[in-house]
C-alpha cells in the first residue's frame, strides 16, 4: 500500500470517483512550509511509522469539487475499514467505519 497509489477505487450513485488511500507516514503540521524542513521531516516520520501501529485511510474526491474524508485505524483492522468506506461510499452513505477514528472532513 501506498500514500502515492490508492489502495481501492469505488464510484458512488451520483457518479463521482472516489480514491481510498492507506498510509502509516504522517507528516508534522508546520505553520511555514519550507523545503528544508520538508526534508528533515520526511526521513524521521518515515522511521516513526516503522514502529507504529497506527493507520490513516483517506477517501478523496475530487469533481465536483475537492472532498476529503479521514480516519485513524491499527494495522489489525485497516482491511475492514477500507472494504466499509469502499462499501459505504458505494451506497452513496457518508461512510463510519467500525473500529476507526473519525479525523474530519475537508472541503
Amino acid at each position: 500500500m501506498s500514500v502515492f497509489r490508492p489502495s481501492a477505487r469505488c464510484r458512488d450513485p451520483e457518479g463521482r470517483k472516489w480514491e481510498i488511500y492507506a498510509y502509516r507516514i504522517q507528516l508534522p503540521a508546520r505553520r511555514r512550509r519550507r523545503v528544508l524542513w520538508r526534508f528533515v521531516d520526511i526521513p524521521r516520520s518515515a522511521v516513526r511509522a516503522l514502529w507504529t501501529d497506527d493507520w490513516t485511510i483517506e477517501a478523496v474526491t475530487w469533481v465536483p469539487r475537492r472532498e476529503s474524508y479521514t480516519w485513524r485505524t491499527t494495522s489489525e483492522f485497516r482491511g475492514h475499514v477500507l472494504a466499509q468506506v469502499e462499501g459505504q461510499l458505494a451506497r452513496g452513505e457518508v461512510p463510519r467505519p467500525r473500529h476507526a477514528t473519525y479525523l474530519g472532513a475537508s472541503p
